[in-house]
């Protein structure tokens, strides 16, 4: 008797997990072998007969995608850019991150710097809730001078009820696979089992990443600033501050390569000289204590005539 009982057992869970991996090979594109779970003959006909209740679990929670888009209401992901001339760069920056604290937002990135021609500027990117874009960019306005501004949406109602859509369909699939795995009396179901739910759950991790994603592009909305001070007046393309201003430039260029050189040519130098001034020296010393000059002896004159010798 328990015999008996034990096999429609066994018969159930393998059907189902011959239906849920012919599932998976469909869902991944047609990939193609069949897992044999050894030891019932009618394996084939279990995979058959398995698709069909499968595909009824997924029809029974389907929603059509037009309720779908009513249920969940247009989903906006929402940002906006502003352009601003403010009188002292620090004070317009610490008031734009008190603003994005007061409207319960944050401050995503802050950058602040100095140009060489006395100029300052920033860009300030701050992130609040959807539902105080407006508010805030009133704020912000008030900052300095607006020089431009720019807001756009962007529709993600399809994507955002799209991919809840798959995250429930696999949050229920990962639960059916955990309870024929609990259910699982042979070694081979228990194998194949385990390696389904490894891919669905990791599946199921992707999804819910992405739709977490898309809930926090939804609810918050970044807006960007960049800011220019009052003082900053850029020069002209030409004329003599033009020329003036470039000539420096390069007169400034020429005597940093000039030290550079000098830098490279300098340790050469000295050891060069350490080398030459000794050399130098020695031979200046030799010509101002010269040798002894010896007096040069007159060379001797032609034989004059013999004189007659005295007779007697």
């Amino acid at each position: 008797m328990s015999t008996r009982g034990q096999h429609p057992a066994r018969r159930v869970v393998g059907v189902a997990l011959a239906g849920l991996l012919a599932l998976g090979a469909l869902s991944a594109c047609g990939g193609g072998g069949n897992d044999t779970s050894g030891g019932d003959s009618g394996s084939s006909a279990a995979q058959d007969s398995a698709a069909k209740p499968a595909d009824g679990d997924r029809a029974v929670g389907a929603v059509s995608p037009e309720s779908a888009r009513a249920s969940a209401g247009q989903k906006l992901v929402r940002r906006a850019h502003l352009q601003l001339k403010v009188g002292s760069l620090p004070g317009a920056a610490e008031r734009i991150r008190s603003i994005a604290a007061q409207q319960s937002g944050v401050v995503v990135t802050e950058e602040l710097y100095s140009g060489e021609h006395g100029d300052t500027s920033g860009a300030i990117t701050i992130s609040v809730p959807a539902s105080s874009l407006e508010a805030t960019i009133s704020l912000i306005e008030k900052v300095g001078d607006v020089q431009f501004r720019n807001s756009s949406s962007e529709d993600v109602t399809g994507t955002y009820v799209d991919t809840q859509a798959r995250v429930t369909s696999m949050t229920a699939s990962v639960a059916r696979i955990r309870d024929l795995l609990a259910k699982a009396s042979s070694v081979n179901d228990l194998v194949a089992l385990e390696n389904e739910l490894s891919q669905r759950q990791a599946e199921l991790d992707s999804l819910t990443a992405q739709l977490d994603s898309l809930k926090d592009s939804v609810s918050m909305s970044p807006i960007s600033i960049t800011l220019s001070t009052d003082d900053y007046e850029p020069v002209a393309a030409g004329g003599f501050l033009s020329g003036l201003r470039s000539g420096w430039k390069a007169f400034v260029t020429s005597a940093a390569v000039l030290a550079t050189v000098v830098g490279a040519v300098l340790p050469f130098g000295v050891a060069i000289a350490l080398v030459l001034v000794p050399v130098i020296w020695w031979v200046r010393r030799r010509r101002t204590h010269p040798a002894p000059l010896v007096a040069p002896v007159a060379p001797a004159g032609p034989a004059g005539p013999m004189p007659p010798a005295s007779a007697g």
